[in-house]
């Protein structure tokens, strides 16, 4: 077997030695003369030997008929075997002759030292060898691609364009090259950023237009200090001057009118020992001093009003007026009417932890006294609007209150709901209405909306003046209420 262990004498101090059987053929010292020496090869089992049969009579049955001999000129005579060649034998072992330099310590390799970077130097390509007359030709081998200088004797891979017209003598029926497909024209190229430009010029000037023209109102000023946008009806729209000819034809240009600078008397002087007041805390006593009053006699002094002293006195401001709270939310100025707005919100005490919310203006012009407008006051706490909104009635209707628009409308009872648009009319920002209307929205209060330039817009409460009325014509039996017009966006009509 191959692992089965070898024993054999050295050659040189006749020690018995023995090494596994895969060490056969290798080559060492002898570890007692430190001779070299080669293992020898394990000797090949012997072959089996087999005891030669016992040759024993056989006994063949008789044949049938004669026996078959062939003719002489195919009987083949007896030849003897040839002799077998002997078998190989592998010479005798004989030890390797000692060497010293075999045995000698091994020096250590000096340190790598990395050298500084040659630059580098051309080498012209190696020329082929001559052939010489009566010998074989050279064997070129090919060069390496990742040469730098490489000679090419291949073709060319794209092929030489013809020279355009002119650019050469000899090429006589060359044509010019074709346009490019993607070359725009020159004059397309200078164009194209030209009307970027204009472009970009008219729209800053649309802009800036449109900004500037935003806080004016419809007869083209724009009033200084002014919060709100004013309606004027129909009737009271100032016509526009008409050009005057004179005798060549021509027309004469409009001459403007210069504006008269406003006159502001200076506050009076206040004795000494007495701070002055702001006007929003003027106007909060003054209101507070109106609601605290018992009776209408006494409220009249401080009222501004268009409503007869008869129907004021079956009205609500003859009794007293329980209040919860007061606070002002909004002040609104007018400098070309020297008039200046204070809105108050005022809760009201309606029993049983509850509270009526409403709004209540206090005005003052120029050098006047503060002064409580009570109409607004009487179409909402006082229930002249709620009224007007209980009974269908022939008649249209002006009431100031607070609006919202809403941009549809939801009661499927009013005639072509779809195309209806709601206002409600609140008796403050952010309290339940007091009765809703509806308006078309190609109506004018729709296109006030639609427009922009006015200080309205869906779902922002605003105090404004508007007309209603009864609309039977669209259903008969199912009449609504309908927002006729916007008479201004204040309640100072």
């Amino acid at each position: 077997m191959a692992n089965e262990p070898i024993t054999f004498l050295c050659p040189a101090c006749s020690v018995k030695l023995t090494i596994p059987g895969t060490l056969a053929g290798v080559t060492g010292p002898c570890p007692s003369c430190r001779t070299l020496i080669q293992a020898p090869y394990p000797a090949p089992p012997p072959a089996p030997v087999y005891p030669a049969p016992a040759s024993l009579p056989v006994a063949y049955p008789p044949l049938a008929g004669p026996i078959y001999q062939a003719p002489a000129h195919q009987q083949v005579p007896y030849q003897a075997p040839a002799p077998q060649q002997p078998v190989y034998q592998a010479p005798a072992y004989q030890p390797p002759a000692y060497n010293p330099a075999a045995y000698a310590p091994v020096v250590a390799a000096p340190a790598y030292q990395p050298q500084p970077p040659q630059p580098a130097v051309y080498q012209a390509p190696p020329q082929p060898p001559e052939s010489v007359a009566g010998s074989s030709p050279a064997v070129l081998r090919p060069e390496p691609r990742q040469l730098p200088v490489r000679a090419s004797n291949g073709d060319p891979v794209a092929k030489q364009m013809p020279e355009p017209n002119g650019a050469g003598k000899s090429s006589k029926n060359s044509n010019a090259l074709p346009r490019h497909p993607h070359r725009k024209n020159r004059f397309i190229r200078l164009v194209i950023p030209l009307l970027f430009v204009i472009a970009s010029v008219a729209i800053g000037f649309g802009v800036a237009t449109f900004l500037k023209n935003q806080g004016k109102d419809r007869s083209g000023k724009k009033p200084a200090n002014a919060s709100y946008g004013k309606i004027l009806p129909e009737e009271t729209i100032p016509s526009r001057a008409t050009e005057k000819t004179q005798k060549g034809g021509t027309q004469s240009m409009p001459v403007s009118i210069p504006e008269q600078p406003l006159i502001v008397e200076p506050p009076p002087l206040l004795p000494d020992g007495i701070e002055p007041k702001f006007p929003s805390q003027s106007a909060t006593e003054m209101l507070e001093k109106f609601l605290a009053a018992k009776t209408l006699a006494e409220r009249l002094p401080m009222m501004e009003t268009h409503t007869p002293e008869a129907e004021l006195a079956k009205s609500c401001l003859a009794g007293p007026l329980p209040t919860s709270k007061i606070e002002i939310y909004a002040q609104e100025s007018n400098a070309i009417e020297q008039v200046v707005d204070f809105y108050h919100n005022v809760d009201f005490d309606a029993g049983n932890n509850r509270t009526n919310p409403h709004t209540i203006l206090v005005r003052k012009r120029g050098s006047a006294d503060l002064k409580i407008v009570v109409d607004p006051f009487l179409d909402s706490y006082g229930g002249r609007l709620a009224l007007y909104a209980k009974t269908p009635s022939e008649k249209a209707g002006i009431f100031e209150v607070t609006i919202s628009a809403v941009a549809s409308c939801y009661d499927v009872r009013v005639p072509n709901h779809e195309k209806k648009l709601t206002l409600k009319l609140l008796p403050r920002d952010n309290a339940k209405e007091i009765a809703l209307a509806y308006f078309g929205r190609q109506s004018k209060i729709g296109l006030m909306l639609e427009d922009g330039t006015y200080s309205l817009s869906y779902g922002k409460a605003k105090a404004c003046t508007v007309m209603l009325r009864w609309n039977t014509e669209d259903k008969p039996d199912m009449p609504y209420l309908e927002a006729i017009d916007l008479k201004s966006l204040d309640w100072n009509p």
